[in-house]
């Protein structure tokens, strides 16, 4: 599970590629919830090289927050450490959950 601490009004989010099966429960159970999201996502993050991807900056973080049990309001910012293959392996279901939901609709 995700490791969530605080230094120096930094929330600083640890996660690893096993913290990927509750986002991806989170994503679909409210897709609705965060298609928009997604689909910023699904766009920006490619540009960053995945792994540089400002969550906070595109106001994409309201999945990773609800799945992983985290608050930025009294920070207002997180800081997300993980290995290079969660990055890719979140992209790769951020763009299977956007192709899904575009063809749904």
């Amino acid at each position: 599970m995700a490791n969530i601490r605080i230094e120096k009004n930094d929330l600083i989010l640890e996660a690893d590629v096993a913290d990927l099966q509750v986002i991806i429960d989170e994503a679909t159970k409210n897709i609705d919830l965060y298609k928009e999201e997604i689909a910023v996502i699904y766009e920006k993050m490619p540009k960053f090289d995945y792994k540089y991807f400002c969550f906070y900056a595109y106001s994409t973080y309201r999945l990773l927050e609800n799945a992983l049990n985290f608050n930025t309001d009294d920070v207002g910012h997180f800081r997300l450490i993980a290995p290079e293959s969660f990055f890719f392996a979140f992209y790769g279901m951020i763009a299977t959950l956007h192709t899904e939901h575009n063809l749904q609709n």
